[in-house]
Order: C-alpha cells, then sequence, then structure tokens
C-alpha cells in the first residue's frame, strides 16, 4: 500500500496485491472509490513520477506459468539479456536459471489510462527490491535497486554480485539504463 497525492488522485491509495494494483480514493462521504488494474503478476513496489505522470512499477511473475501477463504482452520491452548473454566464458547466471526462475520486472505505466507503456526485465536471479523518482539536472529518472539472488539452494542476496542500483531515463518514454552503479 502507497499513499498518492495528486491532482488526479487527491488523497488516495494505490494497493498492491498478488493479482493487480488497486487505486482508490476516499470521498467525502467516506465511500471508497477503486479500480482494480489486472496485472497478471505480483506487484512488488511502486512509485509515481508527477512529471512524466507515470508509475514505475516493480512485479515478479512465475517464468514457468505461461498466462498472458502485462510484461509478456507489452511490444515495448528491454532486458537485461546482456548480463546473462555476454560472451564471457564465465557468465554470472546459468543457463537453466532462465527457465526455473521469477521474472521480476519494472513496469512504466501511464497515469491516466494505465496502459503499460514500457518493460524492463531483469536478469535472471536479479530481484527488484525498490524504487523511486528522482529529479536531477532537469531530468527525471526512476531509480532502481536490485540485488542477485542465489539459486543454488541456500538463500539470500548473493554476495559475491550484490546488485545494482539503475537509473531510468524517463525522457520520451525510452526509459533506458541511463547508469548502473
Amino acid at each position: 500500500m502507497c499513499p498518492l497525492n495528486t491532482a488526479a488522485y487527491p488523497d488516495a491509495l494505490a494497493l498492491a496485491s498478488s493479482s493487480g494494483l488497486t487505486v482508490g480514493s476516499v470521498a467525502a462521504i467516506q465511500k471508497l472509490h477503486i479500480q482494480t488494474i489486472p496485472l497478471g503478476e505480483s506487484p512488488k513496489r511502486i512509485a509515481y513520477q508527477e512529471a512524466t505522470s507515470t508509475y514505475g512499477i516493480i512485479t515478479m511473475r512465475n517464468n514457468n506459468i505461461t498466462a498472458p501477463s502485462v510484461s509478456t504482452l507489452c511490444q515495448n520491452v528491454t532486458d537485461s539479456s546482456d548480463i546473462v548473454n555476454g560472451t564471457d566464458s564465465e557468465s554470472r547466471f546459468k543457463k537453466d536459471a532462465i527457465i526455473n526462475s521469477e521474472v521480476h520486472n519494472l513496469l512504466i505505466m501511464d497515469k491516466k489510462t494505465y496502459e503499460v507503456l514500457h518493460v524492463h526485465k531483469f536478469a535472471p536471479t536479479e530481484w527488484g527490491l525498490s524504487i523511486f523518482s528522482y529529479h536531477c539536472n532537469e531530468k527525471d529518472y526512476f531509480v532502481v535497486g536490485t540485488a542477485f539472488v542465489n539459486e543454488e539452494g541456500s538463500s539470500g542476496i548473493n554476495a559475491e554480485y550484490g546488485g545494482h542500483c539503475k537509473l531510468y531515463d524517463s525522457s520520451f518514454f525510452t526509459f533506458r539504463i541511463d547508469r548502473a552503479c
């Protein structure tokens, strides 16, 4: 759950559940107005960017489930596959991790239409953990913190590889990774 307070949604709430995203507001008569947006995957974190009127939503879906979801239906998709499919012999990820893992995504959704404008798929074993909107030097970014999770049987963050702090440039809805720390 996350509070929203914008001109379009004064004193509103955004609720993430395992089945979708719900945006609601409380009217003066204390009646809750709710709109559910089916995602087909589990939302984990949400951030609002006022300058672009978009939401940044970190989601997770099981890669073995073939049911359609917003991340599989979106036409504008980028991914971190360059990390997985790199030509180096000591790749960080095993090929079977692609098949048997949770897939974490960053969705960019329009505030008014709830259309998913862009999807960025994180690398296998890379989980999106946090997101916020950031304005710097006349530009607006979604900042996403990720971690590489060990899928070798032990739980927890893979200390050898850590994670990334990624800046997604939101100008012109190109949403490319601007920098990875």
